[in-house]
């Protein structure tokens, strides 16, 4: 019986490496449908080799997405098959989380451990000799043509990434530093919870280290507003008084004097519309354009407008353009596509599910201000399109588990 446990949790870890890769997104093939559905099959081979059975939540949820869908075709005239490619992704979160339920957060924080410390060294060289680390990280795309991803200026070996849009930041294995930043977040929430709230300890210390390293405005902004305050939440009262009399103060310096927070967030705001111009921008010749956090906002929010009960699904040649003149338009607000996508009904749901999973994250490791968490997230997600990866969604699914399930 001893074995079989082992075995059980080795399959997790590897599930769990599995869905961390492909939400990163950071090369070819994790980009790939196919390699996302290569997952799905066989995280759910595991699934019907250990006899479970899927929840009535998940199949409510699955009636009402095809309603939906069916809403959208009826609506736009045409059949989008993305949006049953959405399901499988949907469904794929749904069987590794039923899967890996209890151990989540450990194996999740073991792995995004063991990145960041890969990423530091790495890091290190990147500032010494960005071009003779570019030559050694794009090894595999500078010799596989097909596996060429995002041209010159980025390069990718699974475990770490470089991007000439951030040369001195650390981009870790994500896509770049904001997205790494994500990872290390989350992980930082998890880790408090599962070694009780101690906060310099030996893994927090080396996603500390990580997280300077991005050079990020949301990851700072999310370690600062989301992590420290989730840490007090769970402090007695006097810690809590004696440390914001230190805390405060450094908050408001970080914010107040570092060039990419507060100077950056109020360039973004106050540039919105230089960014929702580039909708009708045929001058520009590159391969893709960023809408910007603001920008992205106020054209999903537009969209939005005119289909509010049931968004636009993956039917997106119906949305403002995604493209123009061959030029690709990024949508980097995770938030306003998922509202413009889900409809304020969908966004509703979404959130109000999200919100449950922790909940019951709460219930079952036995802390406080369970809110603080899926808080951070979306705020997170108005800078990155994280909601709708694997990762995100498993979360979203978590609180679709059966009690009677939790530990099995």
């Amino acid at each position: 019986m001893e074995s079989i446990r082992i075995k059980q949790s080795t399959t997790n870890h590897i599930l769990v490496w599995v869905i961390v890769l492909i939400t990163a997104g950071a090369n070819e093939i994790t980009t790939w449908n196919s390699t996302m559905v290569i997952a799905m099959f066989l995280t759910l081979f595991v699934f019907i080799s250990r006899g479970k059975k899927i929840d009535n939540a998940f199949i409510y949820f699955s009636i009402v997405y095809f309603l939906i869908f069916s809403i959208h075709v009826f609506k736009f005239g045409y059949v989008d098959l993305r949006e049953a490619r959405e399901y499988i992704k949907i469904f794929y979160a749904y069987i590794f989380i039923k899967l890996v339920y209890k151990d989540l957060l450990k194996h999740y924080t073991d792995i995004i451990y063991k990145l960041a410390l890969i990423s530091l060294p790495l890091y290190v060289l990147q500032l010494i000799d960005y071009q003779m680390m570019k030559s050694v990280i794009g090894i595999i795309e500078h010799h596989i043509s097909f596996l060429d991803y995002r041209e010159d200026w980025y390069e990718n070996l699974f475990v770490f990434t470089l991007n000439d849009q951030g040369m001195y930041r650390n981009s870790g294995f994500a896509w770049e530093p904001k997205g790494f930043g994500t990872f290390l977040t989350l992980a930082f929430f998890f880790q408090l919870i599962l070694n009780n709230f101690k906060f310099f300890e030996k893994k927090n210390i080396v996603y500390l280290i990580a997280i300077a390293t991005t050079l990020s405005t949301a990851t700072y902004s999310i370690f600062l507003l989301g992590v420290v305050l989730f840490y007090l939440y769970n402090q007695p009262s006097s810690t809590k008084i004696f440390t914001s009399i230190f805390l405060v103060p450094l908050i408001v310096i970080a914010f107040t004097q570092l060039d990419f927070m507060e100077k950056k967030i109020l360039y973004e705001y106050e540039t919105k519309d230089k960014y929702t111009k580039y909708v009708t921008d045929t001058t520009y010749k590159g391969a893709s354009r960023s809408l910007g956090r603001f920008g992205s906002f106020l054209v999903d929010y537009k969209d939005i407008l005119k289909e509010p009960l049931t968004g636009y699904g993956l039917f997106s040649e119906e949305r403002t353009r995604y493209s123009v003149m061959g030029v690709k338009l990024v949508h980097v607000n995770g938030f306003s596509d998922l509202m413009a996508k889900m409809g304020f009904g969908g966004l509703f749901f979404y959130i109000i599910f999200l919100f449950y999973s922790f909940k019951q994250i709460q219930k079952r490791f036995n802390f406080k201000g369970y809110f603080i968490i899926p808080t951070s997230i979306l705020i997170t997600s108005f800078g990155s399109a994280i909601l709708l990866t694997p990762l995100y969604l498993a979360l979203f699914c978590y609180g679709m588990i059966k009690k009677e399930n939790n530990d099995t």
